[in-house]
């Protein structure tokens, strides 16, 4: 069955940033509040529903630590993309913001005080594990494309790359005839920031900027609270939230500040990238992107004319776009969606 949580976030709008602040420098209180209280609610819950097996969202830190406190079976899933060779939790200590390898005491005796804040003593795991502590050492996922993941490293035992077919929540459907609408012949461009607030709206106006006057159809998603604060080109459609996953097969190219979410779902339809990376894992998905051969990228902030370009060069390169049809759909040799579930439920007959 599947469990909803009652803690809820809003990442939507700016003043929900403070919660993108995760780790050492995200405010250690606030952070031990968030973890106890996920704690709480799945304790509450497992005790009530007696689940043989756990699914976890890695970014649900407390339930990792109840189904340890509880012993029961767990999996967790990664949907981010951080350094699988760091030599700490990556996403937590932020390494693109790091000039050098972070202290594993340091990030060790942090995540020894999460653990204490819901009553549990120190990692039992041994050190060179760090970056997977808040992972299930049974059975972890790493969704997403698998090819957009560079680890340095092998991966523990447990970890697995995948290759699982996107999901989005629905979108509404007063915006399902304008993403649909058929671009009569003219390359459709489909140009999106992150899903959650970020600063990052300046990737739209200078899209619409630089493709006004081209023989395009742009379509944009602007998912979180952010005024444009400009006009919208006679060949282009701005929308709020929308499902990716149900336009994406209808455009020839991405534009996008590069996060690992759209650029995954972007690599499952084949379609060549235009990658603007501001901050956090974002240039880390760009490189990999360009890497592969399927995108080009342009700096931020990004410039009309640099966009526009950039595009062009998408749209017209066969190279880059043949590229990324060799990467979509299931990628060959990854577990697909019905062999995590086998696995996960692999965990409860285990015991």
């Amino acid at each position: 069955m599947a469990y909803e949580s009652s803690i809820t976030y809003d990442w939507s709008r700016a003043e929900g940033r403070d919660q993108h602040g995760l780790g050492p420098a995200g405010g250690t209180s606030w952070f031990h509040h968030r973890v106890a209280s996920e704690y709480a609610e799945i304790e509450r819950a497992t005790r009530l529903f007696r689940p043989d097996v756990l699914l976890v969202d890695s970014f649900v830190i407390g339930a990792g630590l109840a189904a340890e406190h509880l012993g029961v079976p767990w999996a967790s899933y990664v949907h981010y993309l951080f350094d699988e060779g760091a030599e700490t939790d990556a996403m937590h200590r932020v390494w693109w913001e790091k000039t050098g390898v972070p202290e594993i005491e340091a990030y060790s005796a942090w995540w020894d005080g999460v653990r204490g804040a819901v009553g549990l003593g120190p990692e039992p795991r041994e050190r060179q594990e760090a970056p997977w502590f808040r992972m299930s050492p049974q059975c972890t996922f790493l969704l997403g494309h698998p090819h957009l993941r560079r680890g340095t490293r092998p991966l523990p035992h447990f970890v697995t790359r995948t290759s699982l077919p996107p999901w989005d929540e629905p979108g509404p459907a007063s915006a399902a005839a304008s993403a649909s609408t058929a671009s009569g012949g003219r390359s459709r461009v489909l140009v999106a920031n992150s899903s959650a607030w970020q600063d990052d709206v300046d990737l739209v106006r200078a899209s619409l900027e630089g493709l006004s006057d081209t023989d395009m159809e742009i379509l944009v998603t602007v998912s979180a609270d952010h005024p444009l604060g400009v006009g919208t080109p006679r060949n282009a459609t701005v929308l709020g939230y929308y499902p990716h996953a149900d336009v994406l097969p209808s455009v020839d190219a991405v534009v996008t500040t590069s996060g690992y979410g759209i650029t995954s779902k972007a690599l499952w339809f084949g379609k060549p990238l235009v990658t603007v990376p501001r901050a956090r894992d974002q240039h880390y998905v760009a490189a990999a992107a360009q890497e592969a051969g399927c995108g080009l990228t342009v700096a931020w902030p990004p410039k009309p004319d640099a966009v526009a370009t950039a595009v062009d060069t998408v749209l017209s390169s066969p190279a880059l776009q043949e590229h990324a049809r060799r990467l979509s759909g299931p990628m060959p040799g990854f577990p697909s969606a019905s062999d995590v579930a086998a696995e996960v439920l692999s965990l409860a007959r285990r015991t």
